[in-house]
């Protein structure tokens, strides 16, 4: 269990804090006015060799299945590189960076050298997250995936309302991978949801999340978007999940999945996510509301 104090903690005062464990530079915890946002299952393991089942785990290189080394890639299995210690900016927000490079262990899998850093910053109601991919071989290309698989703490998923999917096209995996068009203005979870939305636009809003408030993301570099819930089937077959914990959870992962990014000797792929607590205050006596955002 040593693996498990293995963690950086931004605080930015007020009870807001964002915790990361460096084993898969998995971010385990982010709490806005002492509220958690993210969803940790109570089975997760923490011996530094699983993926941890819960937060926002890091997939890279690849998605899905892997012939060449475990699910979902190695950056979410390894131990990451505390680059840059969490510092406090003029603006009163708080910046962390973790870093990893190509070592034995990932050439047995995937035989390139790169080089990935991941800034976090964390703001009064938001959490950014900036990642840079180098390639600085001189001669090799090589082609990757990259998603942030971002777990949602939720009241009640069945509740839960997605926008921007209408009219995007997605690979349903929980069909054979059959490929469908969504027709719905917003996407609600009533069963089973394993979908990779593609192309979609930057910004999604999730109602009903903690205390019925709305979450945002942002995204950039970012076309896909991952929607997941195991349901209660599947949810008994995933050993570190509880079997009654899929209703507390909803899945939606920033990516670039269905088709990997392709970088070529001596370049860069740079991609980001910004996600932002909306809060509604009540101003006027009428019970009419206004909703206000820190300005991005």
């Amino acid at each position: 269990m040593a693996a498990a104090t293995s963690v950086v903690v931004l605080d930015r005062g007020n009870n807001t804090t964002c915790t990361i464990n460096l084993h898969g530079a998995t971010v385990v915890s982010w709490r806005v006015n002492n509220q958690e946002q993210l969803f940790v299952s109570k089975q997760a393991i923490f011996d530094g060799k699983k993926a941890i089942r819960g937060g926002i785990p890091f997939v890279f290189p690849q998605f899905g299945q892997w012939s060449f080394g475990p699910q979902h890639g190695f950056a979410r299995i390894i131990r990451w590189n505390l680059e840059k210690a969490p510092e406090r900016l003029p603006s009163g927000d708080v910046e962390a960076i973790f870093s990893i490079m190509d070592s034995e262990f990932t050439r047995s899998m995937w035989n390139y050298p790169f080089r990935l850093t991941y800034r976090l910053i964390l703001r009064e109601k938001e959490l950014h997250f900036n990642i840079g991919v180098y390639n600085p071989s001189k001669e090799l290309t090589f082609s990757f995936n990259l998603l942030l698989h971002t777990y949602f703490k939720v009241p009640d998923v069945r509740r839960c309302q997605i926008t921007g999917l209408h009219g995007c096209t997605f690979i349903d995996k929980s069909r054979e991978g059959a490929v469908f068009q969504e027709g719905r203005d917003v996407v609600t979870i009533s069963e089973w949801t394993d979908r990779i939305y593609q192309n979609t636009p930057q910004e999604h809003i999730i109602t009903n999340v903690v205390s019925g408030r709305k979450m945002r993301i942002q995204k950039y570099n970012f076309p896909d978007t991952v929607v997941w819930n195991p349901w209660v089937e599947k949810a008994k077959e995933i050993s570190d999940f509880g079997d009654d914990e899929f209703p507390n959870m909803v899945c939606v992962e920033s990516g670039h999945v269905s088709s990997p990014v392709i970088l070529l000797p001596g370049t860069a792929f740079e991609a980001s996510q910004i996600l932002q607590v909306i809060v509604e205050r009540k101003i006027r006596p009428n019970n009419t509301f206004i909703r206000t955002s820190a300005l991005i």
